[in-house]
């Protein structure tokens, strides 16, 4: 009998940032969903949110943010994560994301993008999606 690796999603705050109900409830629901998810806490930094994502070994790195720092943050990670070698662990982002800013993400290589009131039934369908074509590959 093979058992197949659950997918593991390490959920971030940057900064001073501790709007943390949105993140907690997705953590929840990715966890019913079969999915491993690893909470960083408050207050990290795009260096410590790469150094656990590494470390952990995860596919996704969910960063959420609501004070209008997601552009840099999510620059920050990408070129962290390149210079790793860990450009295999998507990220997406989360929180109070104009939609101005969706278009700039991708640029960056950010896989999603979030704004309040997505259901979680969509971020678990978009973190499925996501990991089977990386599997693919």
């Amino acid at each position: 009998m093979t058992s197949k690796r659950k997918i593991r999603i390490l959920l971030a705050k940057a900064g001073p940032d501790t709007h943390v109900r949105g993140l907690s409830i997705l953590m929840v629901r990715l966890r019913d969903a079969g999915m491993e998810t690893i909470y960083t806490g408050l207050y990290q930094t795009p260096e410590t949110i790469v150094a656990a994502a590494t470390q952990e070994d995860v596919d996704f790195i969910f960063l959420s943010s609501h004070l209008g720092r997601h552009m840099a943050l999510a620059e920050q990670i990408m070129a962290l994560l390149k210079e790793k070698g860990a450009e295999h662990i998507a990220l997406a982002v989360g929180g109070v994301i104009p939609r101005r800013d969706f278009a700039r993400l991708k640029e960056l290589g950010v896989s999603g993008a979030f704004q309040p009131h997505t259901l979680t039934s969509t971020v678990i369908d978009f973190v499925k999606a996501q990991t089977a074509e990386a599997m693919e590959k």
